[in-house]
């Protein structure tokens, strides 16, 4: 489904504890694994945003799924059709303390033709179901106990007269009446969920009910990321020069992650070697399902990877620098690579990261949600690419957020969705309709 097209109808890293990566060796090479024919481009050597997203989702296989413990499946998606293996309630009880009766041996009973049968005992709530009720004889039992077999109905106490052993009936009694039916919530045999559903913790706890100790899901994807940009520190360090400043990309990147049901894991910041970056990649695919390198990727970087797999660089429409894809290690973990920058970072894992999680995991791949806005303040096209803007929308109309220098996450954290400017339309008034993708 096109992304920008209407729709009918959107934590902190754990910073792994590993060694400095070390260059005395390179990493092994990779089997050759050769990317199938990339999409075509625009006239201006672009690739259409859809177009990319559906071939990096075409490269992606969901993960195998095997057996998984109640007590870790939450969030993730089912992978069989579970029915019960029992009926709830498991039997049949009492909703009222009263008299166990066959409803037959009252019929015609009334205020002229009192009905009288003797007590054959007691049954209490205690899960011990009792004798058969012997046909002409009651049972007194306590609400929510076992209906004992041969009785069909219960008669509350207040509604007879007792004498001694004997009891009195002054109305007929309804078939089933006062009883909570075994299987009357769920029957054995009953479809409980079917393959897809998620698991969300009401259907954990009606599994766990009819007494279920695991399912077959797909696991939470293993997202591990590799940082490396110059001048980067991580948060809670000092910065020790003008040109020094903190990563808000991986903690960002790390928490859309796990939002999408991700298991993330971050290594340190990697020095801005192309050798050790790659390293430092392939150290990390032993744990990865899907491997995000935050780095300005160039030709030296592009060149220490190529020993890893093999890979896609597009220029794709929306974003200014070319995005790369690959397919790395001997087993073909796919990485995306992502700009060191908060926004397009974010924009890219939104767009073409954030899908192949909800593959990998086997969930229904979300689309961005578009609305309909007017802008407040005027916008200007790019002749040649679709630009992506930070704005603030509201019912007041679409506010564009103010490009002074570069954008980071403290504009990303006042945006609320992202303008949809198409190129080459020119000179846009405030007041001019536009289109936006909201992003919370």
């Amino acid at each position: 489904m096109p992304l920008f097209s209407r729709s009918k109808g959107a934590r902190g890293a754990e910073r792994a504890e590993v060694p400095e990566p070390v260059v005395e060796a390179a990493p092994p090479p990779t089997p050759v694994r050769h990317l199938p024919d990339p999409p075509a481009v625009d006239a201006s050597g672009l690739r259409d945003i859809d177009a990319h997203r559906d071939y990096l989702l075409s490269l992606v296989p969901q993960m195998r799924p095997f057996g998984i413990g109640l007590m870790d499946a939450g969030g993730l998606t089912l992978c069989e059709s579970l029915t019960s293996d029992l009926d709830l309630p498991i039997y049949t009880a009492a909703t009222v303390s009263g008299w166990a009766v066959r409803a037959s041996n009252l019929v015609g009973a009334s205020d002229l033709r009192p009905i009288i049968m003797p007590m054959a005992g007691e049954i209490r709530a205690d899960g011990r179901r009792g004798a058969p009720l012997t046909p002409g004889t009651v049972v007194w039992i306590e609400v929510g106990a076992p209906l004992p077999d041969g009785a069909d109905a219960v008669v509350p106490f207040e509604r007879t007269a007792v004498a001694g052993r004997e009891v009195e009936f002054r109305e007929e009694a309804t078939f089933q009446q006062n009883l909570w039916l075994a299987g009357s919530r769920v029957a054995d045999g009953d479809r409980l969920l079917g393959s897809g559903a998620l698991l969300t913790p009401r259907a954990i706890g009606l599994i766990a009910e009819v007494g279920h100790d695991k399912v077959l899901a797909r696991p939470r994807p293993r997202v591990a990321i590799v940082t490396s940009a110059p001048g980067l520190v991580e948060p809670g360090l000092p910065l020790t020069s003008l040109n020094q400043r903190y990563d808000a990309t991986t903690p960002l990147l790390a928490a859309a992650a796990r939002e999408d049901g991700a298991q993330v894991f971050a290594s340190p910041i990697v020095p801005p070697d192309a050798r050790l970056v790659a390293t430092a990649v392939s150290e990390q695919l032993v744990r990865a399902d899907l491997l995000l390198l935050v780095a300005d990727m160039d030709g030296d970087l592009l060149q220490a990877m190529a020993g890893l797999g093999s890979f896609d660089v597009a220029q794709v429409d929306g974003f200014a620098t070319p995005l790369v894809f690959g397919l790395v290690g001997p087993e073909g973990i796919p990485m995306v690579v992502l700009p060191a920058r908060p926004v397009p970072a974010y924009l890219v894992y939104e767009l073409f990261a954030r899908p192949l999680v909800e593959r990998l995991g086997g969930q229904e791949i979300s689309e961005p949600e578009l609305v309909d806005g007017r802008l407040t303040t005027p916008l200007e096209s790019d002749p040649v690419r679709t630009r992506l803007v930070l704005a603030h929308s509201t019912s007041a109309g679409v506010r564009p957020l103010p490009v002074a220098g570069d954008q980071g996450a403290a504009e990303l954290s006042d945006a609320n969705a992202v303008a949809f400017v198409p190129a080459g339309v020119g000179h846009l008034p405030a007041g001019n309709p536009i289109v936006c993708w909201m992003l919370d």
